[in-house]
């Protein structure tokens, strides 16, 4: 099972774009004393040389919701090209793997 991306984990990066932590997650459920992040939840910007971009997680879990959005996991794509990366040790949403 994937396991929970909250607020502030990383994405692995793309390309010559590095990791970074996400800037958002859910204000009133919690993972681990951080918030849940969720689908369309943003990202802080990362650059490759001059060329900076954010982003939003662009899809999260088809049966976990987080106030009615699909709650992020790792192995959730980013819109930019990356992926979630860290999470929870402990909490886990459905069954697909990683």
């Amino acid at each position: 099972m994937p396991a929970a991306h909250r607020h502030t984990d990383t994405c692995t990066g793309h390309g010559c774009y590095p990791s970074r932590a996400n800037a958002e997650g859910s204000p009133d459920v919690f993972v681990n004393g951080m918030g849940w992040h969720r689908v369309g939840d943003g990202w802080a910007a990362h650059c490759c040389g001059p060329v900076c971009h954010g982003g939003a997680l662009a899809a999260g879990s088809p049966t976990v919701f987080v106030n009615g959005r699909a709650a992020g996991r790792i192995g959730d794509p980013v819109d930019c090209g990356s992926s979630a990366a860290t999470g929870s040790p402990d909490v886990f949403a459905d069954d697909r793997a990683a």
